[in-house]
């Protein structure tokens, strides 16, 4: 990659931004990182409402309010209760690929962390 200035940069950010990838639709705000996060530690069945999935990630019930929608609308949560309740979606293909992506990277830094406790033990 090349050095880009910073009036290069903006714009590319702006572009991206204008345009996002799948990726960066999902988790562009901060808040679903940490409800995301959140999610992969219960139970998919485990039901919730706003303010339990804010306690449980760390965040405000505005930022899930903000955020609950579009996590409805690619699969990651399922509704129930006529809206009020919510569940982690294990069943839809984003949120099996999230999972997947987490075990995967977990995987990873388990290995790494093994290979560096092996070689602080030579």
């Amino acid at each position: 990659m090349s050095v880009i200035d910073a009036g290069e940069e903006a714009s590319m950010r702006k572009q991206r931004l204008e345009y996002p990838s799948g990726w960066l639709y999902l988790c562009r705000h901060e808040s679903v990182h940490f409800i995301i996060d959140a999610l992969l530690q219960v139970d998919p069945k485990k039901e919730f409402n706003q303010t339990e999935l804010a306690e449980f990630a760390g965040i405000s019930r505005q930022s899930v309010r903000r955020h609950i929608d579009r996590l409805v609308e690619l699969g990651v949560v399922a509704e129930t209760a006529g809206g009020k309740r919510y569940h982690y979606n294990i069943e839809s293909p984003v949120g099996q690929l999230i999972a997947e992506l987490n075990g995967e990277l977990a995987a990873i830094g388990i290995e790494q962390a093994a290979d560096e406790t092996a070689g602080d033990e030579s």
